[in-house]
């Protein structure tokens, strides 16, 4: 949903009827992830997908019965492997796509606990009854708002921890756990000829970016595409000390400043972030890698620097050094959604 958030408000704010469309389930092949979701009116106009195939006619003609008399819908889809690419399924497979009327309009208090949490960045988890006259509720970590007849605390809480949509059954009733975790954090060490293009890059793919660098001259480039807050004129240290670096965090070192990125580098390695990458090439990484072990650190540690930074696509401008090194931040943002 966060995708289309934007439109969903829009569609919203000027009163228009339309129907929500959410992938609950998938099985095998799928193009997309549980989640995904889509918007449907009843002028046929649409929003977001929930294949990329033929299975959006059925999901838009199911809308279109919802909107009429309210009543929601679970649709399932099994794809033969003959049918599979005119379905958007790329070797066969089903998903399950739940239809409901846009719950904003008869639930309001929902809709704006939601849409504050999605505004201030805040995980939480929008639990749904997969009924004809669903049940909802948006859970945000507090056990006492769990109402009687949903999950366990337990279960929700490692929905919200995990940030991983799912289904479940409870007392005979299939429950849909839409999981919007906090948006993942990218830390840019330096502000060098790169960053612009990552910075980019990065926000585009929903990252939430901060550059950190001591030298205002570098970071004073990047004034017209990120906020005040996002560009720190400080000391790794003086910023990394204070912040929470948990397996939200992804973090580029694209100075060449040993000063600069080693400072980093010795507060991230010890920590749980889910990526460390370093630019240089191998001759520099060497010379990094000894400098580190001098310092105390573990091969084991030093090996999580991804180093040369980036996918290896013969990067060799600004612009296709950043989209290598986006691809890769992705790759294992990608890597870790799949495994948990």
């Amino acid at each position: 949903m966060k995708d289309i958030f934007k439109q969903i408000v829009h569609w919203k704010n000027s009163g228009r009827s339309f129907a929500l469309a959410t992938v609950v389930d998938t099985w095998r092949s799928s193009p997309r992830q549980v989640g995904a979701t889509m918007i449907i009116d009843d002028s046929l106009s649409v929003m977001g997908s929930v294949s990329g195939g033929c299975v959006e006619g059925d999901v838009i003609k199911a809308a279109q019965s919802v909107l009429q008399d309210g009543k929601a819908q679970l649709l399932s889809f099994g794809v033969s492997n003959e049918d599979a690419w005119s379905a958007g399924l790329s070797c066969g497979g089903g998903i399950k796509v739940f239809v409901q009327k846009f719950f904003g309009y008869e639930h309001p208090a929902l809709w704006d606990e939601l849409h504050d949490n999605l505004q201030e960045d805040k995980s939480c988890v929008l639990v749904t009854t997969l009924e004809a006259e669903p049940h909802a509720f948006l859970y945000t970590g507090n056990p006492d708002e769990v109402p009687a007849g949903f999950p366990t605390v337990s279960s929700l809480e490692s929905t919200l921890q995990k940030g991983k949509s799912g289904l479940i059954s409870e007392s005979g009733i299939s429950i849909f756990l839409h999981a919007f975790p906090k948006k993942n954090e990218l830390l840019v060490i330096g502000a060098s000829h790169i960053s612009y293009d990552l910075v980019t890059m990065g926000q585009a793919m929903g990252f939430k970016v901060t550059v950190i660098d001591p030298r205002g001259v570098f970071t004073d480039s990047l004034k017209e595409i990120c906020q005040p807050e996002q560009l720190l004129r400080q000391w790794p240290e003086d910023v990394l000390q204070q912040r929470t670096l948990d397996s939200s965090v992804y973090a580029v070192m694209l100075t060449h400043d040993p000063k600069i990125d080693d400072q980093a580098l010795a507060i991230l390695l010890p920590s749980e972030v889910s990526y460390i990458g370093a630019l240089g090439s191998r001759k520099t990484h060497a010379r990094r890698k000894e400098r580190l072990l001098d310092n105390g650190f573990t091969s084991e540690q030093i090996d999580r620097i991804h180093a040369p930074v980036g996918l290896d696509i013969g990067a060799s401008t600004p612009a296709e050094i950043a989209l290598s090194i986006t691809a890769e931040l992705v790759k294992v943002r990608n890597q870790l959604s799949d495994s948990v």
